[in-house]
């Protein structure tokens, strides 16, 4: 089994998520079993899961294998199911239901938005109004945790059931928060006859993936850690004989202070920290490989495997980026430019607004269209307020299909100045999109060659990109041919020769072992 290893799922995801979703997808056409791993407790998992596309054979989480909830069918609970005591008030309502005992407020019942009375917490009240607990239900149809709340109304304690309703985790806060990470105290009941304790939830996965590890194939498993910061260190210590494999999303060191051209030396520059432990040579051994996004990014990382941290690992180089192959619509070409992607701070959305405020002085009629979501929008929006253009700069937030939004616009743009291999450029490569970038480590120049199938500038060169982009959008037969070596481009990326760099160098290998 190929288990990639995550920390969450949510309703709106990072290019790690997509990555892994459509890794998926290709593993599923290769007939090779795998599944994502999730660690964080969410009790609308599988309602996500249904909006991408994924079964429940296709995910697992440590919850719910603790819960042994993995496999159950999913049911609706009402607010029958909340055991309301017959003797007191309901004020109905289709969002809130309250509950009174005489003139007091005894609980709420929450309803899940877009569904008909489906459960989602009950909200328990004390005399003097204090809430004090809530009852958590499961999008399948069970109570799945209680929280408990001091006088500040902090979660100072949680119950993790089971289908059954029985206490299957216990935990206890610090004073930190109410997220899953600030959880100090651990106790796994009664599992396999043995009550466990663990300080921390890192403890708890420790444990998790090790059981995982012994379910199907064990010790002939392979792990694939996508997540940096909180899946590393678990899965290269999952003890025993399985494969352990990191992926590598982004840029992995830190630019020099005065370094004008935010150059990321993987060989020889300051490592994240988020990688400080994969990369530590008492600990980097304990890989079957570093899998990478490009071949710059291979050189490199192999570079500093070998002659600063003196080790025999292997690094291997395959696009995270998966197409089907080129499309072919017939819908219309609209007069936008598109941008798909995180709005994080260091993206370069606040730029991509600059920049397009020199394109509109030139191009009036055409319009930037900007999906995802992040902490940047903020400062965008006001930026594009402040520069006079908001009316031409749509913000369309994060979306799951965006097909009409490729095939509608002219071409694909970003300014971002850290992304290794934006997932968007190849999926609007593949409806023939020229596509528009910084020549930035570690992604673009393997995606985009400049004057073929788009256009390549020096990080920061606002002025140049846009009267390029206006040049280009001018010329509507250089636009095209751009477009139609875009498709050649998405060919790279298609799922079967994804698929083969796959089996080559990861599937046949464990194979051969």
């Amino acid at each position: 089994m190929y288990y990639f290893v995550n920390e969450y799922l949510y309703d709106k995801n990072s290019g790690i998520e997509h990555a892994e979703f459509k890794r998926l997808q290709l593993f599923k056409h290769l007939h090779v079993p795998a599944k994502l791993v999730t660690r964080e407790y969410n009790p609308m998992l599988h309602r996500i899961m249904a909006k991408f596309g994924l079964g429940r054979d296709e995910v697992v989480n440590m919850f719910d294998f603790f819960q042994r909830a993995v496999e159950l069918d999913t049911d609706q609970a009402k607010i029958q199911r909340a055991a309301i005591n017959s003797h007191y008030e309901i004020d109905p309502d289709p969002t809130i239901s309250k509950v009174y005992r005489g003139d007091l407020l005894n609980s709420r019942v929450l309803f899940i938005a877009g569904t008909y009375g489906q459960l989602n917490v009950v909200e328990s009240f004390d005399r003097y109004q204090n809430l004090i607990r809530a009852e958590q239900w499961d999008w399948r149809g069970f109570k799945s945790c209680i929280k408990y709340y001091d006088a500040d109304r902090k979660v100072i304690r949680e119950e993790h059931l089971n289908p059954e309703g029985t206490v299957v985790i216990e935990a206890a806060y610090g004073r930190d928060g109410i997220a899953q990470s600030d959880m100090t105290y651990i106790r796994l009941v009664n599992y396999q006859g043995e009550d466990y304790y663990f300080y921390n939830i890192e403890e708890l996965f420790d444990l998790f993936l090790s059981e995982l590890d012994k379910q199907q194939t064990p010790g002939e498993n392979t792990y694939i850690a996508d997540r940096p910061l909180t899946t590393y260190k678990p899965v290269m210590n999952i003890p025993g004989t399985s494969r352990k494999f990191i992926y590598l999303p982004m840029v992995q060191t830190e630019a020099e202070a005065n370094d004008k051209n935010r150059s990321y030396i993987l060989a020889t520059g300051k490592l994240n920290p988020i990688y400080e432990y994969a990369f530590a040579k008492k600990n980097i051994d304990k890989l079957s490989g570093i899998i990478v996004a490009t071949k710059a990014q291979q050189a490199d990382i192999a570079d500093r495997v070998e002659k600063i941290i003196h080790a025999d690992v292997p690094v291997i180089a395959i696009p995270a980026a998966t197409v089907p192959g080129p499309k072919t619509t017939t819908i219309a070409k609209k007069d936008q430019i598109i941008f798909v992607g995180r709005l994080g701070n260091g993206k370069g959305i606040v730029r991509l607004v600059d920049m397009f405020q020199q394109i509109h002085n030139k191009l009036t009629s055409l319009k930037l269209l900007i999906y995802g979501y992040g902490d940047a929008e903020e400062s965008a929006r006001q930026e594009a307020k402040n520069l006079g253009i908001e009316d031409v700069v749509d913000f369309k937030d994060y979306q799951v299909d965006l097909k009409s939004a490729y095939a509608e616009s002219k071409l694909f743009v970003t300014t971002t100045g850290t992304d290794v291999e934006p997932l968007a450029m190849t999926e609007a490569a593949s409806f023939g999109l020229p596509m528009v970038a910084f020549d930035i480590p570690y992604g673009p120049r393997e995606v985009i060659h400049d004057g073929w199938n788009g256009l390549l500038f020096r990080d920061g060169e606002l002025k140049e990109m846009a009267e390029g982009i206006v040049a280009l959008l001018k010329d509507p037969q250089r636009l095209g041919e751009y477009g139609a070596n875009a498709k050649r481009t998405a060919e790279q990326f298609s799922d079967g020769e994804i698929g083969r760099l796959w089996q080559e160098k990861v599937i046949m290998d464990g194979v051969r072992k």
